[in-house]
């Protein structure tokens, strides 16, 4: 049976206004990477996370982003970008962020927008057609976070399918 090892998810981009550049706001962020397994317990079925050592082709994976505010003034203006990992699909409706404005790209986290107005063209019979993108084409996720109010935390995530 093969193996397919998962590197930890890599948090390409944290960024918030002039409050963090002045060290009185802190946002630190931890990622954590899981799957959901079934084990029994008292002879019954129960679902656990555990963290990923390895997955396989059909897996869901977890993605959890837990950030908190360790300064002594608010954030405002948090932005997290984490991209979809290589070998893994988005799935649709998983994006999670209490509090915060969730978009996509679908160009390696040059640009983001919502789900409905992201855009691609092919070429199609020597024309030139516009297409919607599917959620198996996105490459990052973007939570826009208005504000994080001193020592307050917050949670944002996604799941995907391993390929």
């Amino acid at each position: 049976m093969k193996k397919l090892l998962m590197l930890p998810l890599i948090l390409l981009a944290l960024s918030a206004s002039a409050n963090i550049a002045s060290a009185k706001s802190d946002v630190k962020i931890n990622i954590t990477a899981e799957k959901e397994i079934v084990v029994q317990e008292d002879g019954k079925d129960v679902l656990k996370r555990v963290k990923i050592d390895t997955a396989m082709p059909g897996d869901v994976l977890i993605y959890t982003l837990d950030y908190v505010n360790k300064g002594d003034e608010v954030a405002t203006d948090v932005v997290l970008n984490d991209p979809v990992p290589d070998g893994t699909i988005y799935i649709d409706g998983s994006a999670f962020g209490p509090g915060s404005d969730i978009t996509f790209s679908i160009d390696g986290g040059e640009s983001f927008n919502s789900p409905s107005l992201l855009i691609y063209e092919i070429e199609q019979a020597g024309k030139k057609v516009s297409r919607l993108a599917s959620p198996d084409v996105y490459t990052h996720i973007r939570w826009q976070v208005k504000q994080v109010e001193a020592g307050k935390s917050g949670v944002a995530g996604f799941r995907v399918r391993v390929k």
